[in-house]
C-alpha cells in the first residue's frame, strides 16, 4: 500500500487525482499506475487500470495470483476491469462510500464468481491524509454525508 501512495502522491503532485494503484505478484510489484486522466486527456485514465495494463504478461498469465493494490476504492470503472483482467484480489485504503461497490461484489454474481478478497481501510488514514493534503474535493466526494455534516 505504501508504494500504492507514492504513486497517489506523485499523481497529486502532477495535478492529477491523488489516486494510486499497484499490481502486486509473490510480493513483488508487477505494475504501477496512478491517476492521469489531464495527462492523457481521458478520463479513463484510472490508477487501477494503468496498474493493471502496466502489469501486462504477468497479469495475463498469472492473473489468479495477482493482488490489485489501490489507494482508493476501485469504482465501477476500475471493478470492471480487474473483473476482466481476472484479478480475484483487490485491496485498497480509503472507502468511496457513493460507489457501493461492496454492495456490487456481494449482490451481483458474475463479479463476484471473479472476486476473492475485497478488503478496505488499510492505511486508510494516510491515504485520507494525502487527499485532503492534495485534493480536498475529493476527501468530500468520499466522505459519508454523516462525517461532511460532522466535520
Amino acid at each position: 500500500m505504501r508504494e500504492a501512495l507514492a504513486e497517489a502522491r506523485a499523481a497529486g503532485e502532477a495535478g492529477e487525482m491523488p489516486c494510486g494503484a499497484v499490481v502486486v505478484l509473490e510480493g513483488e510489484i508487477v505494475g504501477r499506475g496512478r491517476a492521469r486522466h489531464k495527462a492523457r486527456g481521458t478520463r479513463l485514465a484510472h490508477a487501477e487500470v494503468e496498474a493493471l495494463l502496466d502489469g501486462g504478461e504477468a497479469v495475463l498469465r498469472r492473473h489468479s495470483e495477482c493482488v490489485l493494490v489501490a489507494t482508493v476504492e476501485p469504482c465501477p470503472l476500475c471493478l470492471g476491469a480487474a473483473v476482466m483482467a481476472d484479478v480475484p484480489h483487490i485491496v485498497f485504503a480509503a472507502y468511496d462510500r457513493q460507489a457501493g461497490i461492496p454492495g456490487t461484489v456481494e449482490r451481483e454474481p458474475y463479479v463476484r464468481g471473479h472476486i476473492d478478497t475485497y478488503r478496505g481501510g488499510v492505511l486508510e488514514a494516510e491515504s485520507l491524509a494525502l487527499i485532503a493534503e492534495l485534493d480536498p474535493g475529493l476527501l468530500q466526494a468520499l466522505r459519508p454525508a454523516a462525517q461532511k455534516d460532522s466535520g
